[in-house]
């Protein structure tokens, strides 16, 4: 019974995550890159990209449960009063708020993010 109860939150995180990332997708991806390299274009970025976003939050928000009510809270109300990242709005400004993402859907990014950036 243990091992069917272990195996099925390993499934829902792994569901969870790889749901995050179609979120991001969806959402996000028309502004931000998920990562940069030493090809990329850096002045052709629209936002800044989601891995540098990820450390900046970790380095302030270490849980993942931080994460994502900073997260939660930037997406759907962004302003310089939240921003932990001041040369990201010097450079591209405050992003708009995001509406139509569910609390369900910026958990899902937030885990996915969390997971796959250091």
């Amino acid at each position: 019974m243990v091992l069917i109860i272990l195996f099925l939150i390993v499934f829902s995180f792994s569901f969870a995550e790889e749901y995050g990332y179609q979120v991001f997708k969806q959402y996000c991806s028309s502004c931000h890159i998920e990562k940069t390299d030493e090809t990329t274009n850096n002045l052709s970025l629209k936002a800044p990209p989601i891995d540098v976003l990820a450390r900046q939050i970790k380095y302030f928000y270490r849980t993942r449960e931080g994460f994502a009510e900073y997260l939660e809270n930037f997406i759907k109300e962004p302003s310089l009063d939240k921003s932990i990242c001041k040369p990201c709005i010097d450079r591209w400004g405050i992003m708009p708020p995001v509406k139509d993402i569910s609390d369900e859907e910026i958990q899902s990014i937030s885990l996915w993010m969390f997971k796959n950036f250091r």
